[in-house]
């Protein structure tokens, strides 16, 4: 017989416990979302929620239901799966490059997302000269394919194609790679990149307080450092000699 102040059945007590785990999971799902969608400061951006608030609501804050369903919205996710979990979450182990032969074709119109893939060809070596960035085809390309295969869920990606063997073996010349534009932290990875107004791609590696290594995984090719300074996202800075233009989030093997 339980004494007076034993509550483990009071459901007062219990369900005290349930919301406070449903608010823990719903945290995590936020910090999930939101780092694959661009890092804090972009999604503050694009859901017009303060930064201020939206760190506390990483932090653990209820959310109020408006900034829950912005939120959702910035950062790609359904208010579903923000809110309860019932879709499937972003990859938290995808790996750095995803790859496949063949992108997945659509299920339904809902299913659809248009991405554009450019003539223009990066060079994983030495670097080229971009022409002009026109004449894009368009490619039909399955949001659940994106999402849940390749846990992309930005919709600012393009194709194009590298060439160029100094990214060999993890991307190798005449391949497609997918890439993310949309704004985000630099922080180690592959990235597609403008160096002195010629396309490249490279692993960008964060060296010390002062510098940013860039790297060829073919060891052919030598690492060669640029100061933090000096590197900036696309346009931001006029001055900067190394611009990111986005994240290699994806290779392929496309025949055309």
């Amino acid at each position: 017989m339980a004494s007076e102040t034993d509550t483990s059945d009071d459901p007062v007590e219990f369900r005290s416990y349930r919301n406070d785990q449903e608010l823990s999971e719903r945290t995590e799902r936020l910090k999930t979302a939101v780092r694959q969608a661009g890092g804090n400061t972009q999604v503050s951006i694009r859901s017009h929620v303060p930064l201020n608030t939206l760190n506390r609501y990483i932090a653990g804050r209820e959310m109020k239901v408006s900034a829950l369903v912005a939120l959702a919205k910035a950062c790609g996710v359904s208010v579903e799966w923000l809110a309860k979990g019932v879709e499937v979450a972003p990859s938290e182990e995808a790996a750095e490059v995803q790859t496949s032969a063949t992108i997945a074709a659509p299920t339904g119109e809902d299913d659809v997302m248009p991405v554009k893939f450019f003539e223009v060809e990066p060079s994983a070596g030495l670097g080229v000269y971009p022409s002009e960035w026109v004449d894009a085809q368009d490619f039909h390309v399955s949001k659940k394919f994106i999402r849940q295969v390749l846990g992309v869920w930005s919709s600012c990606i393009f194709f194009v194609r590298v060439q160029g063997d100094s990214m060999t073996p993890t991307i190798r010349s005449g391949e497609t790679i997918l890439v993310d534009y949309s704004p985000q932290d630099i922080v180690d990875g592959i990235f597609m990149l403008s160096l002195h107004g010629r396309l490249i791609v490279k692993r960008l590696s964060i060296k010390d307080m002062h510098n940013i290594s860039v790297i060829s995984d073919n060891p052919r090719y030598n690492t060669f450092d640029v100061p933090i300074k000096k590197v900036c996202w696309a346009s931001a800075d006029p001055d900067a000699d190394l611009r990111v233009v986005g994240k290699v989030v994806g290779r392929f093997e496309m025949g055309f």
